[in-house]
């Protein structure tokens, strides 16, 4: 019987604040993450750059419990998918970043008998930074001999779309009546540098699709994309969530939606719960909430399952 192994794919986070600078080594040597020509000198680049932002990294990471709980979650994903899929899978974690690594993960697939695999990028919106660059290290480590289907991006997917969308619904529900009718859906994503968009990236059109459709299913009164967590001087993707709360909050009840984001870790416990409802307040909104990420949700498994499903039917059974 063949045995197909399923790798979730993320970007990782520190499983402890002693993790914290290796992680951020690994992400700032990535050419995809960091696009600059650095050539041979990105190793020193990389090491001057995460010694110099770990400290103030471990304190975001001290706020949110001392971790990233993006390991914990993505595992608890890999079990509620397995057991949707049923037998003849198995589900393997590949962080492009920290640990368990993709080496790992094919290390584990290849020990409980896997003959072909698919690539499961969490990442419901394609970008280079994210989705390429875990998918040129999962064909780099995978046997070449052994068939490999790729998942290239999903955020119209109408499983996704309508899990997400009844999760932002339950938060709606929780706006007091009366304040219905001041609802502002604030849909926030990673942001990417305006450098990558021009060389054609389709992310910034992948998360308007995202959101636009999510907005619409759930019957949302109005909203707006924003772009977070951007580092450096470079100009990146806008508007700015915080920026954008700060000018725009005044007398409305904002509810935040991490659009981007599948399961809780930094940019949604610390940039999201802490920045952008610090934000929000200091521009006079008269309420925050913020829509969880989908994590486990059965709506949203079952949608994982069937993105896993026709990835894999699309792939040849020879390699």
């Amino acid at each position: 019987m063949s045995h197909t192994a399923v790798f979730l794919m993320n970007l990782g986070g520190p499983r402890s604040l002693a993790e914290v600078e290796p992680y951020l080594y690994e992400l700032f040597s990535d050419p995809l993450v960091v696009t600059a020509p650095f050539g041979p000198l990105r190793p020193l680049f990389a090491k001057l750059v995460s010694k110099t932002r770990a400290p103030s990294s471990a304190q975001k990471y001290a706020l949110i419990g001392g971790k990233s709980p993006i390991v914990e979650g993505t595992e608890a994903q890999a079990r509620a998918l397995a057991a949707v899929l049923g037998d003849g899978w198995s589900c393997h974690l590949a962080m492009r970043c920290g640990h368990p690594n993709t080496a790992e993960g094919v290390r584990e697939a290849l020990a409980a008998g896997a003959d072909r695999a698919v690539a499961f990028p969490l990442y419901p919106q394609y970008a280079n930074a994210t989705t390429m660059s875990s998918l040129l290290e999962l064909r780099r480590l995978w046997p070449k001999d052994r068939p490999l289907a790729e998942i290239c991006t999903w955020h119209d997917h109408e499983g996704y779309l309508d899990a997400s969308a009844a999760a932002v619904r339950e938060t709606l529900e929780r706006v007091p009546a009366a304040d219905r009718g001041k609802v502002l859906v604030v849909f926030s994503a990673h942001g990417l540098p305006m450098s990558q968009v021009r060389k054609g990236d389709p992310y910034p059109g992948y998360i308007e699709h995202s959101a636009r459709e999510t907005a619409r299913r759930a019957g949302a009164p109005a909203f707006q994309v924003t772009y977070q967590s951007r580092v450096g001087p470079a100009k990146w993707l806008g508007p700015d969530t915080i920026e954008f709360l700060e000018a725009n909050a005044r007398d409305r009840v904002i509810v935040a939606v991490p659009i981007a984001f599948v399961s809780e870790h930094l940019e949604t416990l610390y940039d999201l719960d802490i920045l952008a409802k610090a934000a929000a307040e200091k521009g006079g909104a008269r309420g925050f909430h913020r829509v969880p990420a989908l994590g486990t949700r059965p709506d949203f498994v079952r949608a994982m399952g069937d993105v896993v499903r026709k990835g894999a039917a699309a792939q040849p059974a020879a390699a």
